[in-house]
């Protein structure tokens, strides 16, 4: 019979072995049970419009109760989910070029929610991006159908 000398286990009494041990099986077991958060879409690059102000670029981040819209300016605006009233939505197509043609799309969402002094605002969102349209609209779509 081959016999190993480990000089560590032999110097460790056996309840710090198993002590050892429980806490790595624990530490192992229990990041099972963490679930993961789910982070926030990002979009970045859109056109918004709040209120009748400018247009500007601005990048949303849509949470699971809300909508985080940042500008360049440093201005944040939150729209609570619970908070909107009507939205909706437009795909606008326009033919671009002379000589060669192209077809341009732009998606607008049009939304109507109450700020946080309990006046309605109204906010447009508009991009390019068609991979942008099915986030938005599930989103959305928790308040209730589209308005028409």
């Amino acid at each position: 019979m081959l016999r190993v000398d480990l000089p560590i286990l032999e110097t460790m009494k056996p309840f710090k072995i198993l002590k050892i041990f429980l806490a790595g099986s624990l530490s192992i077991s229990t990041t099972d049970l963490i679930k993961p958060s789910h982070a926030a879409e990002e979009f970045n690059n859109l056109t918004c419009v709040i209120g009748l102000k400018t247009e500007q670029i601005c990048n949303i981040a849509i949470h699971k109760r809300a909508m985080v819209i940042k500008f360049p300016t440093g201005r944040t605006n939150i729209v609570k989910l619970h908070k909107i009233g009507k939205w909706g939505y437009a795909n606008q197509s326009k033919l671009k070029g002379f000589i060669f043609t192209w077809v341009k799309h732009r998606h607008v969402f049009g939304i109507s929610y109450k700020n946080i002094d309990g006046d309605v605002e109204q906010m447009a969102v508009a991009f390019n991006d068609s991979q942008y349209v099915q986030p938005f609209k599930f989103f959305l779509e928790e308040v209730g159908p589209m308005a028409d």
